[in-house]
């Protein structure tokens, strides 16, 4: 399996450098014209005019592979640009969209916002027509590439409810002192965090007399679970976006009423030359094939491309957390819909094959960042920095909320799940800045994934996410079957994770995944729950089965290294385990022990420098990566 993997690998590696070609059949420039006929003298200024034009050339009959080169600067999108199965190549040649070489190409869904004026307060304001007249809201801001934190209360920390009401989901009491009836409360929300997912909900009414907060319809969705007090009787929360919160540099407001946003800077910062950038488009790329008519896309490449400024909003203006970004809506329950998958990415990938996303990235983004997502097949995202996304970093495959004819789609329409594709030498951080539930690569309801080499760092919650089917063994008396199957997680560094929620880890599992395997990953710095369920290394959950976790280095978790619950049976071997005084190295949660074969694990109470190195060296982006990816993490 490892010497699979290399090769595999390197074959990636090898075709890495395609940004480095020196000629091209058309070229892109910010200071183009599409009325150009895309030559390198005369460029297009758009990717869309130079997909058209491959969409002609190709229609003619291509004789090799088509590359178009983009030279480097700023590309401002307002929808996302679409490829689809006539845009792209087949088992003969390939389409090239490349950085042209030595330069980085950014496509921006964002809108700079200008004309700020300083108050006497040290704050900036600016009017938006487009947002007084209700044709624009954001909940991004970002200011010389960095995101800005709106406006919050507490600034650090959380906020502790003091008693939960009666129907626990649409008031709560809070401490005295703690909130007050803003003047601007339309436009204030709640962040309330629950173990493993939070709510953003618009705030009804403060009462400050009876110090009760309510909201329009719930905090939570409809499950048993998502009430307010089921983890803990004092749960955690926060409220953003009141003018009366604007007291922290880097914080901003927006009031909906008026137009009027207001940002305080930055120590240094200066309000001549200043960069504000709010997200328009809801997308930056979709490559989709034809679902109708069972044509993908295939061979289409994306090079050195950098992808930043995607919007994202609560549908209806409420977000109910499930898992992983997967949510309810009060319209979608009134409607019976069990609940919502993930909203699409900024970089959307569905029914596409043998498509390679490499040596780019997303960043900055207010939803998750890129997806593989149903019928994508042998795909490659590679070598990309994925950093500041609102939702999940990286997604493969789908979820199982659909039914066709009131079967799982996995029975009725197995052909669309996702498949042989690979996630390797990424780094993967700071994603779930909207929502915390958000995972840094998760793969659902997929195949022959390979998950390898990637550093995933600094998430709320969990750092990997591989299937999707639960099991209670009171229910039925094995797990059901679905395609997970043959995938992997090698060599991955993981760390930094569950930073705010509970219940996940550095690798969470569910559901059997027969010839699956958990190998060879660096996994530290987990530190204990805040809410009330367990964190660790690796949370191995319900139906969890016919797996190998081996030759994993995992230390500094306050927790045990590995957690089974409801587990299936899995092979667990030779892996380095560091566990605290007082810690199991491995906990079962309504699992039976004889299901969980373990063999030739070391426990000690810490891991050496020695083999942590040793560690470092195997795990995480290879040396070529590492010397072009590797730099300090940054905030979203």
């Amino acid at each position: 399996m490892r010497t699979k993997l290399l090769c595999l690998l390197s074959a990636v590696v090898l075709s890495f450098p395609a940004s480095g070609l020196a000629a091209a059949d058309f070229y892109v420039a910010p200071d183009g014209d599409d009325a150009n006929p895309g030559t390198q003298q005369e460029p297009f200024a758009t990717l869309a005019r130079a997909r058209d034009a491959v969409r002609a050339a190709i229609a003619q009959g291509p004789t090799g592979d088509v590359t178009v080169l983009v030279r480097g600067g700023t590309y401002r999108v307002t929808e996302p640009i679409v490829f689809g199965p006539r845009d792209g190549g087949d088992e003969k040649f390939s389409v090239t969209y490349a950085a042209f070489p030595g330069e980085t190409p950014v496509i921006s869904g964002g809108r700079v916002i200008e004309g700020f004026k300083a108050g006497a307060d040290g704050t900036w304001t600016v009017e938006i027509p487009d947002v007084q007249a209700g044709r624009w809201n954001f909940r991004e801001l970002f200011v010389d590439g960095r995101r800005a934190r709106r406006a919050r209360h507490p600034n650090d920390g959380y906020l502790r409810v003091e008693k939960v009401g009666q129907d626990r989901s649409t008031n709560f009491q809070f401490a005295r002192g703690d909130l007050r009836d803003y003047p601007d409360l339309p436009d204030v929300e709640l962040v309330f965090l629950h173990d493993w997912s939070i709510t953003r909900t618009p705030v009804k009414t403060i009462d400050e007399a009876t110090r009760t907060l309510r909201v329009p319809h719930q905090i939570g969705g409809p499950s048993s679970w998502a009430v307010m007090d089921w983890f803990e009787k004092q749960p955690r929360y926060y409220l953003e976006n009141s003018a009366e919160f604007l007291d922290a540099p880097g914080e901003w407001v927006l009031n909906r009423r008026s137009g009027r946003l207001t940002y305080r800077p930055r120590p240094g910062q200066r309000i001549e030359g200043v960069e504000v950038i709010a997200p328009v488009a809801g997308q930056l790329l979709v490559v989709r094939g034809d679902a109708d008519k069972n044509r993908p896309v295939r061979n289409l490449r994306f090079v050195g491309l950098r992808f930043e400024h995607a919007a994202w909003s609560p549908p209806g203006g409420v977000y109910w957390g499930r898992q992983a970004c997967t949510y309810w809506t009060p319209a979608g329950v009134a409607a019976g819909i069990s609940h919502h998958e993930a909203d699409p990415a900024a970089v959307q990938f569905d029914l596409a094959e043998s498509c390679r996303f490499e040596g780019g990235g997303v960043e900055h983004v207010g939803r998750s960042a890129i997806w593989l997502g149903r019928g994508c097949r042998d795909n490659r995202i590679v070598g990309n920095v994925i950093s500041g996304a609102g939702g999940n970093g990286v997604a493969v495959g789908e979820g199982q909320a659909r039914k066709v004819g009131g079967r799982p789609w996995w029975s009725a329409a197995p052909q669309q799940a996702a498949e042989a594709n690979v996630v390797a030498n990424n780094v993967v951080e700071h994603c779930g800045q909207e929502l915390f539930g958000a995972v840094g690569i998760w793969v659902g309801l997929a195949a022959k994934t390979t998950i390898a080499h990637n550093e995933v760092r600094h998430h709320p919650y969990t750092g990997v996410s591989v299937g999707w089917m639960w099991w209670n063994p009171r229910d039925r008396a094995e797990p059901r079957k679905t395609p997970c199957r043959q995938n992997l997680v090698a060599d991955n560094h993981i760390h930094h994770v569950m930073q705010i929620l509970s219940d996940g880890g550095g690798i969470y599992t569910l559901g059997t995944q027969p010839g699956s395997a958990l190998r060879g990953n660096l996994i530290h710095d987990v530190p204990a729950n805040v809410g009330r369920a367990e964190s660790n290394g690796m949370f191995l959950d319900q139906g969890t089965g016919e797996m190998i976790i081996e030759q994993n280095v995992i230390y500094n978790v306050a927790r045990s290294p590995l957690r089974f619950h409801k587990g299936w049976e899995n092979l667990v071997r030779r892996n380095l385990l560091a566990v605290g005084q007082g810690v199991p190295p491995v906990r079962y949660n309504d699992t039976r022990v004889e299901r969980i074969r373990l063999e030739d694990n070391t426990i000690v109470p810490r891991v050496d420098e020695g083999a942590i190195e040793k560690a470092r060296q195997r795990a995480g982006l290879e040396p070529d990566y590492r010397r072009k990816l590797e730099r300090e993490p940054v905030t979203g």
